[in-house]
């Protein structure tokens, strides 16, 4: 048999057919009541099973019109909808000839089944044939009820659906506002056809003057595609494309500072495929992009740092070499000026090599330093007649110390040696002369304060301010300027160390130093030190005596056979007697055999095989009350893992003089235990 099918859902249709065809018999297609009718007269079918409700003609109309034609009259017609209402629906679908009225959805087997039952009654020819409405104005006015009902619904469901729709947009323009990054959407005339307020906000504008405008205009404020002037558009790469993309470039915030922008861009295709426009999120990654600069940097200070430690120990040792010998042979040569002249500039050059050395550790913060509770007021006071002395007469020297209590830990020798950089910068930056001002005061370090300036941990802290009168910086001079080797001074003035080591002192001390600077409005050096609660000490000038001789036995352990020789040769100069020790192992046993003679254990720190430190815990087990004095030319770090610092044991610091070598060997020896 033939089975007409018609119903303008094309998945109904298909679910009908593969039905009918699965019962062995003929399905034909039409996609509403007019295509339908064509289709029945076409083809004569045994049966028709129409929708009611469908375009361009419904399924009433298309049965008044089978039930009117002749040949077709007699063909059993039935409908299968999900468009009911009540009994009127039904009572007009049979009054106008159809046989049955089927609700949608139902189950496959049970639809067969009262298909079949009209198709059997076909067959016995048992069909009913209901009247027809007879009247053209009885119809219509069914008619229009009916279609005034399902036009109610139909309304009814649009409403319901676009209040979904509304709910819907809002809850996305929600999510889209919620975020902070900025997203528009751009046209393929790179015009801005919607944006959300995060946009708005990056670019200073409002988005009822971001709407239409070309992108270009508002994140470049220029008139012509970014693209055009070699710039990398991710908008016009997806465009191209079709695929998403990524670039960072670089915006204005109203022509003025660039910002640095990173782009996403993603299509936005319509049902076949097309790229309608794209979805273009921004982000403003400016502070990242300062961070990861900050962090490439801090990384390149800390390799010169790590450099500068790996070569301190032998550079040290050779430097202690060069200074000892330097002096013994100054004594020697006293009576020959010629020859005192060549050994002062071996000595000033040693000594600058030691100064250059002791700057890079300072700048790589492995120095070694002696913190004590200091008031920064009283360092400033006690260094004010050496910087006025420093910057000359025609520059003037001005300080404003705050009168609360400024105490910080700090090592004052080092905190005198950033003021003195300070002032040798600022002289060189007036040379015609200006205003050299020293202030100190209080800060508080809160959240507000390191979200604004991107340092710090939260505290209070003593600030020192350093300020001149002179030339100034520009910005890419600034941001260089605590760079190790950098100097803007001519070949041959300056190392490029001074505010590398000034950087290095501050942040050892757990500091924080700034600079603030413009061409022709001089300069402004901060340095923050974080409080201690600690009372401070006297900061009185250090005296230092000349070297005393001794008689008594020093065992001297030391590795590097020169620096022992040396030290040897200037403590035997000096009435001492010397056993030497080649590492921490021979030191033990030369004590074993002389303990009861040895007065002072001079030793190494670091030396191959037993330490200086293993050295000496088992020679206070021989002797508990044997004096001690450490020496290094290894950095920081390294000597406070032996823990000769935290545990208060005596030490010097390598390159060291004959004199200062002596001096504390003195002092060590006439302290009582």
């Amino acid at each position: 048999m033939k089975i007409l099918i018609v119903d303008d859902n094309a998945d109904d249709r298909r679910l009908l057919k593969y039905i009918v065809e699965r019962k062995k018999h003929e399905a034909i297609e039409a996609g509403d009541g007019l295509e339908g009718l064509k289709m029945a007269r076409l083809h004569r079918p045994d049966l028709i099973i129409s929708d009611a409700l469908m375009p361009v003609m419904d399924g009433f109309q298309f049965l008044r019109k089978v039930k009117s034609d002749e040949p077709l009259r007699s063909i059993p017609f039935v409908f299968y909808s999900a468009t009911y209402r009540a009994d009127k629906d039904v009572d007009l679908a049979l009054s106008l000839g159809a046989e049955a009225y089927i609700i949608k959805p139902k189950e496959p087997a049970e639809l067969w089944e009262e298909v079949e039952i009209i198709l059997q009654n076909r067959v016995k020819g048992k069909i009913i044939t209901p009247e027809l409405i007879k009247e053209d104005e009885e119809y219509l006015k069914r008619y229009r009820e009916v279609v005034a009902t399902k036009l109610e619904e139909t309304i009814r469901e649009l409403a319901e659906a676009n209040s979904r729709l509304v709910e819907s947009e809002s809850f996305v323009k929600n999510i889209l506002e919620s975020v902070d990054e900025g997203i528009i959407v751009i046209d393929r005339e790179y015009r801005i056809i919607s944006s959300n307020k995060a946009y708005c906000r990056q670019n200073n504008t409002t988005c009822e003057e971001v709407l239409g405008r070309h992108c270009y205009e508002i994140s470049h404020h220029i008139v012509a595609p970014c693209y055009e002037t070699g710039e990398n558009c991710a908008t016009r790469n997806t465009f191209e494309t079709g695929q998403p993309c990524e670039f960072m470039h670089i915006h204005h915030i109203n022509g003025g500072e660039p910002i640095y922008v990173e782009t996403k861009s993603y299509p936005l295709k319509d049902k076949e495929g097309n790229i309608i426009a794209v979805i273009e999120i921004v982000n403003n990654i400016t502070e990242k992009k300062k961070l990861e600069d900050q962090l490439r940097q801090s990384q390149k200070m800390e390799a010169v740092g790590l450099l500068a430690g790996g070569i301190a120990h032998d550079f040290n040792n050779i430097l202690t070499a060069i200074i000892g010998y330097g002096n013994l042979l100054l004594k020697r040569a006293k009576e020959d000026k010629e020859m005192t002249t060549y050994v002062d500039h071996i000595l000033s050059s040693a000594e600058r090599a030691a100064n250059l050395t002791q700057s890079l550790l300072a700048f790589s913060r492995k120095q070694i330093i002696n913190p004590r509770p200091v008031n920064v007021n009283d360092i400033i006071k006690k260094i004010e007649r050496l910087l006025l002395r420093l910057i000359g007469e025609d520059i003037r020297f001005k300080t404003f110390l705050a009168d609360s209590d400024l105490t910080v830990m700090a090592d004052s020798g080092q905190i005198e040696q950033v003021l003195m950089n300070f002032a040798t910068n600022a002289r060189d930056a007036m040379p015609k002369g200006g205003v050299l001002t020293v202030e100190t005061g209080l800060v508080e370090f809160d959240t507000k304060f390191i979200s604004v300036h991107g340092y710090g941990e939260p505290g209070r802290y003593a600030l020192i301010s350093v300020s001149d009168s002179g030339t100034g910086m520009d910005e890419k001079t600034r941001e260089k300027i605590f760079e190790p080797f950098f100097t803007t001074k001519e070949l041959g003035k300056g190392t490029g160390l001074g505010l590398a080591m000034v950087y290095g002192i501050i942040r050892q001390h757990n500091g924080y130093v700034n600079v603030y600077s413009e061409p022709g409005q001089g300069t402004t050096f901060k340095i923050f030190l974080p409080m201690s609660k600690l009372s401070a000490e006297e900061a009185g000038p250090a005296e230092h005596a000349a070297p005393v001789g001794g008689t008594e036995t020093v065992l001297l352990a030391e590795d590097n056979e020169e620096v022992r020789k040396l030290m040897r040769a200037v403590l035997e100069e000096f009435g001492y007697t010397v056993i030497e020790a080649a590492d921490g192992e021979d030191a033990v046993n030369k004590f074993r055999e002389n303990k009861d003679r040895i007065k002072l254990f001079l030793s190494d720190v670091i030396m191959p095989g037993k330490s200086g430190k293993e050295a000496y815990e088992e020679i206070i087990k021989l002797r508990p009350d044997i004096k001690t004095l450490f020496m290094s030319g290894y950095t920081a770090d390294i000597i406070d893992r032996k823990g000769i610092i935290t545990e208060g044991l005596d030490f010097i610091s390598k390159p060291v003089s004959p004199n200062e070598l002596l001096r504390r060997i003195r002092d060590v020896l006439d302290r009582q235990s």
